[in-house]
This record gives C-alpha cells, structure tokens and sequence, in this order.
C-alpha cells in the first residue's frame, strides 16, 4: 500500500501575550475514508500567564472521495471569564455513505451474504446517515494548582441522526439506510431521533504538559445517559473511566538547553467502558469522557482495524506508547519538533453486561508505527500506519 500525505503548514510567531495563528491545509489518504482534502486552523489567544494559551479557536473541514463530511468550530478556554477551570464548546456536521457496521460484538466476520451482486456486497457492511451534532464540557478545578490538579467534569453532548444521503438523487435513499444491508436488517428504517446525554464526572491532572506529556497521569471517571426527560429519542446509562500515565525514558543531554524536553517516552492508557439499555449504534460505538472516541477500529481506538468495525455496550481497552522526539529546528520563528513512535492497541468489545459474545475471551490487538509533529508546542500533526490480525483488510491508515 502506498500512502501519500500532503501538508503546507502556514503560521505567525505568537507573542508571550497576544494571539498567534497555526493552519494546516491537507491532501490525505484514510484507509476508512479515502482520499481527503480540507484543513485545520486555530487561533491562539495568549495572556502572557495561563498555559499552554488561554482560548483557542478551531475551525476544522473535511470532505473524502468516499462522501464522509466532517466540519466544525471549536471553542477550548482555560479560566473562562476569569473562572478557574476549562471549557470546551464544540458545533459540528458529520455526514457519511460510508459507515462500517458489522453487527455487535467481538467475533463480527464482516462477511456479505453469497449470491449477491458487487455492489449489495459492497454496501451490505455499510451505513448512511447524517449527524450535526453539539458538544459543551465545563471544567471547574477544585484544585487549581498541579501536581495533581483535581476537576469537576459537567457536560451535555446531542446529536439529531437521520439515516440516509442528504444528497442522493430519490427520497427513499435520502432517508434510509441502504436496502438489504445489514444494518437495515438489524434496524429497519434505520435509527432515527435525536440523543440528548448529560454526563458528569471527576478529573485528577498531573501532566507535565498537554501537547506531549513526558511524565505524571491523567485520570477521569464519568456517569452518563440519556432518556426522554433530557429530551432523547432513547433510553440508556453508561460509565467510563480512564487511565493515562507517562514515563520519560531518555532525557535530553546534559549539555542542552536547561529547559530541553525530555526526548523517550513510554505513555500508556486503559480504559473501561460500560453501557446498559439501548442505545443507538453511533453510541455504541463510542466511548464516554472528556474524548468522545470511535472504539473499537479507527483512528484513535484500535488503529489498524476499520472504524466501528468492533461495535458494543461493554469495551475495555489498553493502549502504550513508545515516543521518541528525534529533532527540532526553526522556521519562519516557528519551532518544529519532530519525532517517531512505535504504538498498540489492545481491546475487548462485549456486546451486552448479561451478554459478552460468543467469545467471551477473544483480545483484538493492533500495532503500527507513527510520525509525530510539534509545532510551537501547542499545536499536533501525528499520521499513524496499524496492522492488526483481526482485520483481514491489510494495514490501516
């Protein structure tokens, strides 16, 4: 497989207080959505104080040769109007004809029924549906000062789902999954509302840093659901909890700058997941907390193996990784750090509390290699490429 990825990076240095401006404008290719073009920009405003920045905001828009559509404006504030803590106010449109769906559990075959033409096989194991959707997370700290830094996590994330092409040609394919599709059998209509979920929860944060932490953790518990009171289409609970932790190997030389970066790292990460009730699938593919991450298969949880190819209520997940900055130079005043990693992911996906699957023991595994890019210290390129040998689709990007 050959994977070309093009990037122009396009920035202004940033005073100690003032704003600053970092764009990437991207052709890529994702072994889930083809080949991609769009680009991300933020806007950094800096007080001179408050690290790594006090607002930023992005503005994100992807459209794929495979029709997925994935535009959005973020708003991240550390000390919102003078308050100690963080928030995080997200708007976004996500569209796809392009959706994996397997079926629910750990042992899906992906497999489209004999006897069918090229084209029902090809859609068989695949979904359509449109998705705007509106996430708002506020974290006051209870204590502000790391090591750590305790916070309060109280947040609502809903989304209106519509089944569907909102640009196909006939009305029925404008409002319905795709015909004789296994989603369609599974769902027929398809999963139509909208999802309303608030959740709330607790943070300990002892990172050295955000952007690429050398050493500490990061911990999180949550409790979420949704129901018709809170105005959603369905009724569920879940919780989640997470584990991060970061360990510096390799330390810059002695004869560096007094304030080099360490250089190794081993990150680590675990969590567990559970939902009880009946979700729709977008929410059983996905994990709960402050990321709101597509598990199991993707670009985040399970890389290597196809976005939701791993679908369910019950998700337990283990991730490390070896980092390694290599080198960093300066250009147009703007610093660029370079560096690898060698990643794997490792997960078991339960289709229910009261029902694991048919193999309750069977571990989905990946592994991959990375280039890491940081820009400025705030601002993250990575391009990841996974195998996994529960993926029979050859090697993810």
């Amino acid at each position: 497989m050959i994977v070309v990825v093009v990037a122009t990076l396009v920035a202004c240095a940033p005073p100690p207080a003032g704003f600053g401006f970092a764009a990437v404008p991207t052709a890529t290719f994702d072994t889930d959505e083809g080949f991609g073009t769009g680009g991300v920009a933020t806007i950094y405003h800096y007080d001179g104080a408050t690290e790594p920045y006090r607002d930023a905001v992005t503005l994100n828009v992807f459209i794929s040769s495979k029709l997925v559509q994935s535009h959005g404006v973020t708003w991240d504030a550390l000390r919102p109007f003078d308050v100690d803590g963080r928030l995080y106010v997200r708007l976004g449109y996500y569209s796809t004809v392009s959706e994996n769906y397997c079926g629910v559990g750990n042992d899906v075959t992906c497999a489209s029924p004999a006897n069918t033409s090229d084209e029902a096989a090809r859609r068989f194991t695949l979904m359509r549906f449109i998705k705007p959707y509106a996430t708002v997370i506020a974290r006051p700290w209870l204590r502000a000062d790391k090591p750590y830094r305790v916070e309060l996590m109280l947040g609502w994330r809903g989304f209106l789902l519509e089944p569907g092409d909102l640009f196909a040609a006939n009305a029925v394919d404008r409002a319905s999954p795709y015909p004789s599709s296994l989603y369609a059998r599974d769902f027929p209509g398809g999963e139509q509302g909208f999802e309303s979920v608030p959740f709330v929860g607790a943070i300990v944060d002892d990172r050295d840093d955000e952007t690429f932490p050398a050493r500490g953790l990061y911990a999180e518990a949550s409790v979420r659901g949704a129901h018709p009171v809170v105005g959603s289409s369905w009724t569920w609970a879940g919780a989640n909890a997470q584990l991060a932790s970061y360990f510096t190997l390799l330390s810059a030389p002695p004869d560096s700058a007094p304030n080099a970066d360490p250089r190794v790292v081993l990150a680590t990460r675990v969590i567990g997941d559970v939902i009880v009730g009946d979700p729709p699938v977008v929410d059983m593919a996905r994990i709960g907390g402050t990321v709101d991450a597509i598990s199991f298969g993707g670009a985040q949880l399970g890389r290597g193996i196809r976005e939701e190819r791993y679908v369910g209520r019950v998700k337990a997940i283990a991730q490390a990784e070896l980092r390694a900055q290599l080198f960093d130079h300066v250009v147009l005043d703007q610093e660029l750090d370079h560096g690898v990693a060698a990643f794997s992911d490792v997960g078991f996906i339960g289709t229910s509390v009261d029902d694991l699957g048919a193999r309750p023991l069977k571990l989905l595994s990946t592994v991959g290699v990375s280039y890491r890019l940081l820009w400025n210290k705030t601002f993250a390129i990575r391009a990841d490429l996974a195998v996994s040998p529960d993926e029979d689709d050859g090697p993810g990007f």
